[in-house]
């Protein structure tokens, strides 16, 4: 009797359909052939069109159709409609812009009675993604709400993020995005493209902000000294400039058509190039990874905090800005003391705040004294991997959600979360290692009755 119950417990735990478990083991293909009708289309990201790919959208929404895991697989049940939108036409059907395929099997779909392979159905163009300006204010009305994303039909908006812009000060002071398992397989090799400024940043070319030349010459005039300006700025090859860092990661999106939404000037930030790359990137990577390994929403707020400070040559700090003129008092486009990401899991109401100094010129005194604005429980994060408190290569801490965002000012009230978030596998490894540990008890017990 306990042989069948812990047979029946093992089934139950590792077998039965939609269970979490389900998608943690490698599933071995069966020796029959499934029915079309259970076993569907799964398109690896490398069978989607490399270029000209189109927005992949559940049909009539403003959703993507997106992988359900980390696997870079996009799975469509048997016979299901997927819609498909191009910025111009198809170049199969150059007079389409939206077309409604069906899931046939494997990367095949129907459409108007005839089979294609996913990889064909590729857009005569790439897609642009646009902004647009919403009635929601944020920063207790500062700044407004900017959508990024792509435009269809009158009155369909998918959207990709949100932006909390001040247009007087040039400065974005968070994005707001979401992340689930499928980020911790985004979507990869995809074509760099250029930034864009839109209609915002008025009378200035941002671009031009960024340039090593620019930054020197900005902050020779800021400090009083070409000199010191030029040990502090230095070259594109040790990393010692700001770069155009991105607020929400490029790779923190899961298609090419959203990732390249991201280069747009509203999320980008003077960020020191040293940090970016490295103990930043190791932030992000962690988090994608982090995000991969549970189930559930994770609201996302990346986000920049302050204005930098950096030592003339008396060793008086001034603040950083990369759009500058003492005479007409023009302070715009801040370089941020911090960068930081708050993730919120909604659903448990559980968070962490991680934060990054954007100074790798500041000495340690002086950012615990001022850059560190919350009690530091970075040691307890165990899943990034960082070297948090290495200065070169931007140091880093964690908190709790409340007590950053108020010291913050407050950008994001309606949160107010419960605990802190803590690792990635949670309830899944707990059942992963207990069904295991089941049955492996099944089989002693067969053994040994069958001795």
């Amino acid at each position: 009797m306990v042989v069948q119950l812990l047979a029946l417990g093992c089934l139950l735990v590792l077998g039965a359909p939609g269970q979490v478990l389900a998608r943690d083991v490698a599933q071995a293909r069966p020796d029959v052939e499934l029915p079309q009708s259970e076993a569907g289309c799964s398109v690896p990201f490398n069978a989607l069109p490399s270029a000209g790919q189109p927005l992949i959208l559940m049909p009539g929404t403003d959703k993507f159709w997106h992988p359900t895991d980390e696997t870079r697989v996009v799975h469509f049940p048997f016979n299901a409609p997927v819609e498909l939108a191009c910025r111009g036409g198809f170049r199969l059907f150059p007079e389409k812009k939206i077309i409604t395929v069906t899931c046939d099997a494997e990367d095949r779909f129907w459409y108007d009675g005839t089979v294609y392979p996913m990889q064909v159905l590729a857009c005569d163009s790439y897609w642009l993604s646009s902004a647009r300006a919403t009635q929601e204010r944020c920063l207790q009305g500062a700044a407004e709400i900017v959508q990024i994303g792509f435009p269809l039909e009158p009155n369909r908006w998918v959207n990709v993020f949100d932006v909390c812009y001040e247009e007087k000060l040039y400065h974005t002071h968070f994005v707001r995005h979401h992340m689930t398992r499928a980020n911790g397989g985004y979507q990869s090799g995809n074509p760099r493209p250029g930034w864009f400024q839109g209609p915002y940043y008025s009378d200035v070319n941002i671009n031009t902000l960024y340039t090593v030349n620019r930054q020197r010459e900005t902050i020779a005039t800021i400090l009083g000294s070409q000199e010191r300006a030029d040990e502090l700025v230095q070259n594109t090859t040790n990393g010692i400039y700001m770069a155009r860092g991105h607020i929400a990661a490029r790779a923190d999106f899961i298609y090419g058509t959203e990732q390249n939404a991201t280069f747009w000037f509203l999320n980008a930030a003077p960020q020191w190039q040293n940090f970016n790359g490295v103990n930043w990137e190791r932030v992000e990577s962690s988090i994608r990874d982090f995000a991969g390994s549970r189930d559930g929403t994770l609201t996302v707020y990346s986000g920049t905090y302050g204005v930098q400070k950096l030592a003339d040559g008396n060793g008086d700090y001034r603040e950083i800005w990369l759009d500058f003129d003492a005479t007409e008092g023009t302070r715009r486009a801040p370089a941020p003391m911090l960068y930081y990401k708050i993730l919120h899991d909604e659903r448990e109401n559980a968070g962490i705040a991680i934060v990054g100094v954007n100074n790798v010129h500041v000495p340690l005194d002086v950012i615990l004294k001022e850059y560190v604005l919350c009690r530091d429980i970075g040691d307890d994060v165990k899943w990034i991997d960082w070297q948090r408190k290495n200065l070169t290569i931007g140091y880093c801490y964690a908190c709790e959600v409340n007590e950053f965002n108020a010291a913050i000012g407050k950008p994001h009230p309606q949160l107010d979360v419960a605990r802190v978030l803590t690792g990635g596998a949670g309830k899944r490894l707990v059942v992963s290692i207990g069904a295991v540990l089941l049955c492996i008890a099944h089989f002693a017990l067969r053994a040994v009755s069958s001795a």
